[in-house]
């Protein structure tokens, strides 16, 4: 075994086995190689050492950035760019969010699953949303994307909560410094639960959570944003499957 992981990568070859239609991408694969060693041998006068690593899915004319995660991330990163907060808190969302962020701001993530990274400004630590390690009225910003609509089912481990969402939007109300903002994003289109993998909110839910609490921003993923002009008028607007809807509010003074 060792000697073939010398001479081609298995994890390329355990690609094909599981996508078998990649098969017909091998004469191209194979052309380029035969191209490349002669071009090799004209330029250095001799053929160097490879190892075969097919990479037969990314010759494509264009790139696609379709994940709600992609578009979601980057809205929720201007809302704290543009308060520039010393620090935030941080309930869930992606690495990359917070890897970035962490870049300009001390970052505090609070995960059931804590992440394991050692970068400088990101803090980790054990933790679950219904009972946040925060004093009151203490923090000035909190992000917690794609995240709200999990708590309580069970599906990373955590303890059962049928009222888990509701139970974490008062714990972020309780730590949230007046003037903050929190920044949330959660699946939309319908009041349904759907176990254990997420419950989704229909417009008008997913923009109370916070009621009292000032607007300052919203769009609808679809899966680019765009902006909600009202909730009644968006429900019917975005005939969209799946839509995920991305909040920011700040609390009172």
């Amino acid at each position: 075994m060792s000697q073939i992981r010398d001479h081609v990568s298995l994890g390329a070859l355990q690609q094909i086995l599981f996508k078998p239609l990649l098969v017909g991408r091998i004469p191209k694969y194979l052309s380029q190689l035969r191209s490349y060693r002669k071009m090799e041998l004209a330029a250095t006068g001799k053929n160097s050492k490879l190892r075969l690593y097919p990479c037969l899915v990314d010759d494509i004319p264009v790139q696609t950035a379709h994940s709600y995660y992609f578009y979601q991330d980057c809205w929720a990163a201007r809302q704290v760019f543009r308060e520039s907060p010393e620090w935030f808190v941080d309930l869930g969302s992606t690495v990359l969010l917070l890897g970035v962020l962490s870049q300009f701001a001390k970052c505090i993530s609070v995960d059931y699953r804590p992440i394991k990274a050692q970068l400088e400004n990101f803090h980790p630590i054990c933790g679950t949303l219904l009972d946040l390690p925060f004093r009151d009225n203490s923090v000035p910003c909190v992000t917690t994307m794609c995240v709200l609509e999990h708590i309580g089912l069970g599906r990373y481990g955590d303890p059962l909560a049928p009222l888990g969402t509701l139970q974490a939007v008062a714990e972020i109300s309780r730590v949230v410094a007046p003037g903050g903002i929190v920044v949330y994003s959660v699946p939309a289109g319908s009041d349904l639960n759907e176990f254990n993998a997420h419950r989704r909110f229909a417009y008008v839910q997913a923009g109370a959570f916070f009621a009292g609490w000032d607007l300052v921003d919203s769009c609808v993923l679809t899966p680019n944003p765009v902006s909600l002009e009202s909730f009644e008028a968006d429900e019917k607007r975005f005939a969209v499957a799946d839509p995920v809807v991305c909040f920011c509010f700040r609390k009172p003074k």
